[in-house]
Formats: C-alpha cells, structure tokens, sequence
C-alpha cells in the first residue's frame, strides 16, 4: 500500500512557527573539477558510465592500485569520486566510481560480478594497474554489494572497505561459497537508522565465524550521513586496504545466475494470505492485518510489500517501533517511496524531525510529488530551516500550481517574516484552490497576526 500510516494536521507541524529562527543555510552543489572525469564503455552489450580520478605522473614501471567506489542508493558514481578525489591524488591510487544500471540499487548480475571485472579491465587496458591490488568500497546500497562481490569475487578484489553496510540473511549464506577469506572493513555510525548495531554486528559476527579477517569500527554519534564525515571515514578505510593484495595473480569466477531467482510472484497460499491483510487493513482492522501480513512474511521472509503494510498497520496502532522494524527490512529488500513516506509519518510522530527529512529525500529520488516536497517542507519548517521550506513549498507549486496547502504553509512562513502582501497572496491563492483549509488554518493565521502585531 502507498499510503502513508498515519495524517497529520498541519496545525501539529507548523505550531512552532510562531518561535522559529530561521536558519540560513548555504548549499552548494558538487562541482566536477578538474581531478575527475566522466566516462563510459561497453560491457555486456550496453554502455556504461564512470567517474575516473587518474594521479598525475603514473610511470608504466610502477603500477599504482585501483579503487572501485560503489554509490549509495539512488545516487550516482559521481557522490563518491568527488568525496575520494583528494586522497586518492595524495595517495598515488587510481580510483573509478560506476553508476550502478538503476540508481535506486545495485543488483547482481547486472551491476557484477562481470560488469566490475569488465570495469577492471577497462582500466588495466589503459593505465599501469596493479591487479593484486584491486579494492572495492561501498556507501550503503553500494556497502551490501560490496560485501556480496567479496563473496562471489574473493580471488578477485584484495580486500573491501565500506561505510554503513550489512548482509542480509541471503547475503550471510553466500558467506560458504567465498574460496578466499576476503580483508573486510566496516565503519557504521552508533545511531545509523538504516544499518542498526545489532544488524552489522550480526554480519561481523557471520564473517568472523568463518573466519575471514573482518574489524568493525562503529562511530560514536554519527549517523547515516557519510559525507559529512567522508573525509575521516575514507582514511580510515584507505589506512585499512593500502597495505593488502593478493598473494598471487587475481582469479576470477564465472557464476551461473538464473534469472527470476528472486521470487517475483507470490504462491497462491501466500497470495491469499497478502489479500486478506490488504482487506483487513483497509476495513480498519489493524490486528486481523497484522495477523495476515505475519503469515506471508512467515511463508517468505523476502516479501517487502508485506513487511511494509505491516509497518502500516503497527504505526495506525501507534506501536511505532514495531512500525519502524519493518518499515526498515522493507526498505532493505526493496528500497520504494511508500516504505520510505511511511517511515518519515513515523519518525514524524515519534519527533525525529531529521530523520523524516532524510525519508522524505529518498522518497523524491524515487518519485518526485508536489505533496512530498510539501511534507519535506513541513519539516524543514518545524527545525528552523525556513529557506529550505520555502524553497520545496516552491519546488510543489511549480510541479502542481493546483496543489492548494503549499501556498497556504509558505503564507505561513512569510507572514512570520512580516511579507504582509506576499502572505495574502498565497493565501488568496490556496483558499481560493481549497475552502476547506480555512478550517485548518485560520487559527494559526490568526496567531501569528497578533503575535507580531499585524492586520
């Protein structure tokens, strides 16, 4: 279901807006310098895009190693080069970062092991690759592939670093097929909400039992946000792979994967169970819900459409950690912009003003809407960041100018700030779209006159 858990009165959101500073924030766009360029080749029949940082002055009699940079959801390879570019011309390494096929995910086969091991040879056809000394890194989607091609590919790549990553309970099985226990480093944040400590650890824990070298750094205070702290985080991870390589020449494994091995359809019993949670939770019973969704997800612990409207379910009963579980493994099997909004209704409820502002971003990558840049909008108002709220409050008027509550909301901020005429324009505008939020919003209109003193 794509409907969003819970529906809150913008009234809750935007109660504050009588006591909020407003907080100027600049933002500027990553730049592509001159360090790194953008390129493409062909592999497996399609062409192919990356982001390449070349050190100055590479000698064919000596060999520099090669850094694979994998992106994080719903990014682009670019993310990673620009946070890497510096290090890697200090350091003397070369360091490619491709654009996964889909930017929501990387997906095996189509994004590797071959695709990488075509990208390698790409590079060793053109510049003085060490080929011991193959690394990989990954960003949270391009983590969990990193992890996995450490598995399939692990006479392949030296070794693997990677920030805010973990396997799943697939991904834990394929640890048995790896023919060489693969260096693995992992850095997360203590308050990742993504990758919780108990879930990475669980993947430590696989790894070491199989005894592959494995060390967990986890970040005190730090979060999800690797580029606010990439540049530690890199060199630590740079620190971890610069003095590893394969004992002899890398060895590559051809594996046979059949297409449609992810279940794509449920079976007819799980398909009656799905059903009757989807009727039950729109009828309103939660509990009769929660009992069906169960069933499926005991039948098929992949199925993210079940985990997902049982985080539905769970948050109309305000049990919301239970909610946010799942809202969780439903983005991790198949990151969508229902989990996402759903999640963001969550943390809203929940006072996690931040983290909502995170879901909601994801969920414009995925599937950009006048109502989320609204919902976003409500939460950069609610934490003071008033330009960054009247700038997505713009963004949905100029995907929907029908889309009545964003003119009303950024009324709201600009008549805080004294815009008089500005104000009852956008008022006129989104009363005149929608009489029925006179009701929600009259009131505030109301406060926020006497409380500046104005008509």
């Amino acid at each position: 279901m794509g409907e969003r858990p819970i529906s809150y009165s913008a009234k809750r959101m935007i109660k504050y807006l009588l006591t909020l500073i407003a907080m100027l924030l600049a933002f500027s766009p990553a730049v592509l310098g001159q360090k790194m360029t953008k390129n493409s080749f062909v592999s497996e029949g399609k062409k192919r895009t990356y982001y390449l940082i070349v050190p100055p002055d590479l000698k064919p009699e000596s060999p520099v190693p090669l850094l694979i940079l994998l992106h994080g959801s719903n990014n682009i390879g670019s993310s990673q080069a620009e946070k890497w570019k510096d290090l890697a011309i200090k350091e003397g390494f070369i360091a490619v970062a491709p654009d996964s096929s889909d930017p929501s995910v990387w997906a095996t086969p189509v994004d590797g092991p071959m695709f990488l091991r075509d990208l390698v040879e790409e590079m060793k056809s053109k510049y003085p690759i060490n080929p011991r000394r193959v690394y990989l890194w990954g960003h949270s989607g391009g983590a969990a592939f990193a992890l996995l091609m450490a598995l399939y590919e692990s006479e392949y790549f030296a070794a693997v670093a990677i920030h805010a990553g973990a396997l799943n309970s697939q991904g834990i099985e394929l640890i048995k097929i790896a023919k060489r226990k693969t260096p693995i480093h992992i850095q997360v944040g203590t308050h990742d909400p993504f990758f919780p400590g108990p879930v990475v650890r669980n993947t430590r824990d696989a790894l070491k039992k199989a005894d592959f070298p494995i060390e967990l750094k986890e970040i005190p205070n730090h979060d999800h946000d690797y580029y606010i702290k990439s540049r530690d985080i890199n060199l630590t991870a740079w620190t971890f792979l610069k003095p590893l390589e394969l004992s002899g020449a890398p060895v590559y494994e051809t594996h046979n994967f059949k297409k449609g091995s992810e279940a794509s359809k449920r079976s007819a019993v799980v398909n009656k169970h799905y059903n009757l949670g989807v009727e039950r939770l729109k009828a309103g019973d939660t509990a009769a819900a929660i009992t069906a969704f169960t069933k499926v997800i005991e039948l098929d612990n992949k199925d993210a459409e079940a985990y997902n409207n049982r985080g539905v379910a769970y948050s109309t009963q305000k049990d919301f950690q239970a909610a946010l579980q799942d809202f969780n493994r439903s983005i991790e099997l198949k990151p969508a912009d229902s989990s996402y909004s759903n999640r963001a209704a969550v943390h809203f409820a929940m006072n996690r003003i931040d983290l909502a502002i995170a879901d909601f971003s994801e969920v414009l990558k995925l599937k950009p809407s006048a109502e989320i840049y609204t919902d976003r909008g409500l939460g950069y108002a609610q934490t003071g960041q008033l330009d960054l709220a009247l700038a997505d409050y713009a963004k949905a008027i100029e995907l929907n100018p029908k889309f009545a509550r964003s003119y009303v909301l950024r009324g709201l901020i600009v008549l805080n700030q004294g815009q008089v005429e500005a104000a009852q324009k956008d008022f006129d505008t989104g009363f005149g779209l929608d009489p029925g939020l006179h009701t929600e919003f009259d009131g505030i209109i109301k406060q926020i006159r006497a409380a500046r003193g104005l008509k």
